[in-house]
């Protein structure tokens, strides 16, 4: 029990200490006097975490990627579910690593970037992946899209430079960002059902039609970066729904703080107050001070209004399927005689819009990684902004930008890229344009210097009988 008063008068002498007329002997005083261990914890942090990058910048210069090209069929009747089990698949990627392959071969988590492209007004979707996984994306496509024809293209991001000429071109991209917790779901493709005739509003529609507008001397390119991870982000959720149901509401920042301090404390200090004054004069268990504003009983679900059980089972919902760390990127430039930004910038946010639910979650550009500034060295700050985000662009990166990303399943990831459904008439989208089919069966085959051999017919047998090469046992 001595040790708080020791404590207390060693941090009065310490501050007592300190000298007031002379920061530079404040900071000597505070150097002598244990900051040199904060400094040096600071210093070590600092170098391992450099360490660390240089391993991962070494470990992800080797490996190799491979760009992939998807045509769909025109007559494709898939609904965005198709596209949800191709993620899900991708969710067998995950690193589980030791800690040699982390921290000295500097090994990380393998990535994918999932991308739509109107290139001068031809759209296009693609799928950007490690070599070594490509025929597990190729397996996946063609397990939903028997149909579809999957091809290596080069890159398309070396139309502009990454140093382009300011006076040339210009450039508007964003990073965007969720609107509330990670947890909370934005709008996914079975809200798009109408309930009655349940027919299927496709939201890539929009989307669509907005890039067969593009010019030919303008882009926009979509990106999604997506990076498996584990599930520790559905505690999240189990606490966020236990805090719904609970009613309680959130610290509120600063604001919480000196709520607390300001009425919580002193209202409960008072009722103490009370409840050991009267508690001599009145009989126990007749207290005349009601604790009805102090004690709650625990809430239930059934007191929950409506708004509120639909986010706690959207929530739930969310947290029922694989999540994945997702970056969501979006540039859009053009030469400055053709560049509009109502229609590159405005109506391609404006279909991403269409995915906010207000009493959910939905996307919305991130400040930090805009292309916008104001005040002072406006145009040279755009210009940095500009250049930056689309060297994270073109590198795919799933650390670099607005933090490391935000945890969206494999529904939302489906509902931000699939392809158009039949009833989608977009013409500028590319897709097949006949059928593959095997060829048949006992086809004659050409072998140099050998004449072809003519298909044998198969054995007549009865109806019901035995194939003439099965082995019998007389």
């Amino acid at each position: 029990m001595d040790f708080i008063p020791s404590l207390r008068a060693w941090l009065v002498s310490f501050l007592n200490g300190i000298p007031s007329d002379d920061p530079a002997s404040a900071t000597l005083y505070l150097f002598l006097h244990g900051g040199w261990a904060v400094l040096l914890v600071v210093l070590l942090v600092t170098m391992v975490q450099l360490w660390l990058e240089s391993r991962r910048d070494r470990y992800a210069a080797g490996v190799r990627w491979v760009l992939l090209a998807i045509d769909v069929p025109k007559e494709t009747e898939q609904s965005p579910q198709a596209v949800e089990h191709v993620f899900s698949a991708l969710a067998g990627t995950r690193l589980r690593g030791t800690l040699v392959d982390r921290w000295w071969h500097g090994k990380t988590q393998s990535y994918f970037s999932f991308e739509i492209v109107s290139l001068g007004g031809y759209t296009q979707f693609l799928v950007r992946t490690p070599v070594n996984f490509r025929d597990l994306v190729e397996a996946s496509l063609y397990a939903q899209y028997p149909d579809a024809e999957v091809t290596e293209v080069e890159d398309y991001v070396g139309r502009i430079p990454l140093n382009f000429d300011t006076e040339e071109y210009d450039l508007w991209g964003t990073e965007f960002q969720l609107m509330k917790l990670d947890v909370y779901p934005i709008k996914t493709y079975p809200e798009f059902e109408h309930t009655l005739s349940q027919e299927f509003k496709d939201p890539m529609a929009g989307l669509l039609e907005i890039l067969s507008r593009i010019k030919p001397d303008e882009d926009v390119w979509l990106q999604l970066v997506v990076t498996p991870t584990d599930d520790s982000w559905k505690n999240q959720a189990k606490k966020e729904v236990q805090r719904i149901i609970s009613k309680k509401e959130g610290s509120g920042g600063l604001g919480g703080v000196l709520t607390s301090l300001l009425f919580q404390l002193p209202a409960k200090f008072l009722y103490t107050v009370t409840e050991t004054v009267f508690s001599g004069v009145v009989e126990p268990g007749k207290s005349t001070v009601s604790t009805g504003t102090l004690e709650k009983k625990p809430h239930t679900v059934q007191e929950l209004t409506p708004g509120e059980k639909d986010v706690v089972v959207a929530i739930e919902r969310k947290a029922s399927k694989i999540g994945f760390k997702t970056k969501f990127r979006l540039v859009y430039w053009g030469r400055r005689e053709t560049f509009l930004k109502g229609r590159g910038q405005a109506g391609v946010v404006g279909a991403i819009q269409q995915f906010t639910t207000l009493n959910l979650n939905g996307l919305k550009p991130s400040r930090l990684m805009t292309t916008k500034a104001e005040y002072f060295l406006k145009q040279s700050r755009i210009n940095n902004k500009q250049r930056r985000i689309l060297r994270h662009y073109a590198g795919r990166s799933n650390r670099r930008g607005h933090g490391e990303g935000f945890i969206l399943n494999t529904e939302e990831l489906a509902t931000l890229y699939h392809f158009p459904v039949v009833t989608v008439k977009a013409p500028l989208v590319k897709k097949t344009e006949a059928k593959k089919a095997e060829p048949p069966f006992g086809l004659p085959v050409y072998q140099p210097g050998r004449r072809l051999a003519e298909p044998q017919p198969a054995a007549a047998t009865g109806k019901g009988a035995a194939p003439g090469n099965l082995p019998t046992v007389e």
